[in-house]
């Protein structure tokens, strides 16, 4: 009888210097399957994907393939047995063509003068997007294509390798819901030409989209692997958490006080256009519209990142302006990155240089920092967001995603705030960290900032905010009072033809 799996991980066990990265791993994949694993940031996905693409060899156990015992030295005997990924952050070489970057290391030559057959490899990728449904030129740069049009080829790269198994590590994160469908029929295409794909994600809706079977990874351990159709969130939510989390978005306890922050007929060509809003101390204040709506361009102006050509701000009534970030801090505003690596931290510094970063003149004297007051600072606050680490003088990097983003808030309250805009703040983290994250907003709220919160999930939207804007094309679409508000509605405005007139809800 032939082998069920394609590949199976019997034992496996990294162990690093003083940590174990993956502990006792067993796994089990089926031809044609799209297998979903999910875990908490540090639950060990990254070090399983390692182990099988051959990054990492492991420490104990055995990994067998069509049946097979294997091992790999390194990644490109994983690639010659049929194994591929596609990262998150795309891996592609920005200023080769399409082509380049399909064939990167398995080049096709002229069989007679060995020289690179370009002819040959532009037909064949052309025909490889061909049929994963893509017009995108072979000849075009990767550094002109969208995300979504980057993992398009890191797909056709992987098909163009012949491999029978495609591991996807959060393909989905930064994409918007029309392009995240585009990724599902190329996934489930696969899948139905027999390729198994593994399919690792924080979103629910992924798994249920596309997977048949589910496995979640905790502490380094396989918790168990369930039919996806036969397990409920709550169920998983333990698995991946190791406790219930019986309320993910807490509840409001007060109510909103006075006006903090105006925004009035805010414009910059090309980007926004007539933005009019208000936020009151105490108040949470949901922004939501599909990806390029404009929302990170709005919340970048009025932060002083860029500039604005017509419109006004106004703080606690007056005007202010804020021709550069720290202009804003100093005027009360403070905001936290959508991108929290390339924008919002520095990932090789310590979390104690990351927390008080923006706040080193009230920590200096002349030149001479105060080693003693920025540690207490930085505890203080790191204190405060509950960061989980070893000590405060851990290493940025080192820090799972959702405790990176706590770093990037205990760094806002460092300063003398009234206004937090907070950009997609749960993004990249899981339902652990996001539940966590919640309750930091809804405290921020309480002890009075106002607070911008915007996010393309919109079950955030609806459970964290007091009232919701919709951004459709540069202009507020629409405006809800959360009260009966559901996701349609706010589809609705997103991607209407007309402007939806404000609602309660």
């Amino acid at each position: 009888m032939l082998n069920e799996f394609v590949l199976e991980l019997e034992g496996i066990t990294k162990a690093f210097p003083g940590v174990k990265a993956l502990d006792n791993m067993q796994f089990q994949l089926k031809k044609g399957e799209i297998h979903a694993l999910m875990g908490e940031n540090g639950a060990g996905k990254s070090t399983f994907i390692k182990i099988i693409t051959g990054v990492h060899e492991p420490t104990e156990g055995d990994m067998y393939l069509f049946g097979e015992k294997i091992s790999f030295k390194n990644p490109n005997d994983a690639e010659k047995m049929g194994i591929a990924a596609i990262y998150q952050h795309v891996t592609s070489y920005p200023d080769l063509s399409v082509t380049e970057n399909i064939f990167m290391n398995h080049e096709i030559r002229h069989p007679t003068w060995k020289t690179l057959n370009w002819r040959e490899m532009h037909k064949q990728a052309r025909e490889l997007l061909c049929e994963l449904g893509s017009s995108i030129d072979p000849k075009a740069q990767m550094n002109t294509l969208s995300v979504a049009q980057q993992q398009i080829i890191e797909i056709a790269k992987a098909i163009s390798t012949k491999a029978k198994i495609i591991i996807m590590d959060e393909p989905t994160a930064a994409l918007t819901a029309r392009e995240s469908e585009e990724l599902y029929r190329i996934t489930e295409k696969l899948r139905d030409e027999g390729t198994s794909i593994i399919f690792i994600s924080h979103r629910f809706e992924d798994m249920y989209r596309l997977a048949s079977r589910v496995t979640v990874l905790r502490d380094s351990k396989n918790i168990g692997t369930w039919n996806v159709d036969e397990i409920s969130n709550d169920k998983l939510i333990v698995a991946m958490v190791g406790r219930e989390i019986n309320q993910i978005f807490p509840d409001k306890k007060m109510s909103a006080g006075d006006t903090v922050l105006e925004v009035k007929s805010l414009s910059n060509l090309g980007d926004f256009e007539d933005i009019s809003f208000s936020v009151k101390s105490g108040e949470i204040l949901g922004m939501t519209g599909l990806v390029g709506a404009g929302r990170t361009e709005v919340c970048q102006a009025i932060f002083g990142i860029t500039r604005f050509e017509k419109g006004e701000i106004l703080l606690d009534g007056s005007p202010v302006k804020s021709r550069s970030p720290q202009e804003a801090m100093q005027n009360g505003i403070g905001y936290l990155a959508e991108d929290r690596l390339e924008q919002g931290l520095v990932v090789n510094w310590s979390i104690e240089k990351n927390i008080t970063l923006a706040n080193l003149s009230e920590l200096s004297s002349y030149t001479w920092l105060h080693r003693a007051k920025e540690k207490e600072q930085a505890k203080t606050f790191g204190e405060k967001v509950q960061i989980k680490a070893t000590s405060i003088f851990d290493t940025v990097h080192s820090l799972s995603g959702g405790n990176q983003q706590k770093v990037a808030v205990a760094k806002l309250l460092t300063k003398d705030l009234k206004v937090i805009l907070l950009d997609e703040p749960t993004k990249g983290v899981d339902i652990g960290a996001k539940a966590a994250i919640y309750e930091i907003v809804r405290q921020l709220a309480e002890a009075g900032y106002a607070v911008l919160f915007v996010s393309s999930e919109m079950p955030e939207i609806l459970g964290m905010s007091d009232r919701i804007l919709v951004m459709k094309e540069g202009r507020i679409a629409a405006e809800f009072v959360n009260r009966g508000v559901t996701q349609e509605m706010i589809l609705e405005a997103a991607m209407g033809e007309e402007p939806v007139q404000k609602k309660s809800g």
